[in-house]
């Protein structure tokens, strides 16, 4: 019971993280192709940013996990 817990949980924290960096992308592209737009300013941009790469990272390694578990 507790592993599928953990599944679910993992899962839900992959889709979450998955549109943080969708989201992200987008507001990239909001800044590059607009400077004048004020959304966000530089620095917060900057922080989402890295934000969002932690997260693309951690959902690789669990990517990387679960391809691991099915190969076995």
């Amino acid at each position: 019971m507790t592993r599928f817990i953990i599944k679910i949980g993992l899962f839900l924290f992959f889709v979450f993280s998955s549109l943080l960096v969708i989201i992200y992308i987008g507001l990239l592209y909001d800044k590059i192709t607009r400077p004048t737009f004020k959304n966000m300013n530089d620095r917060d941009v900057i922080w989402f940013g890295l934000i969002a790469l932690a997260l693309a990272m951690l959902d690789f390694l669990i990517i990387r996990r679960f391809l691991r578990k099915l190969k076995k």
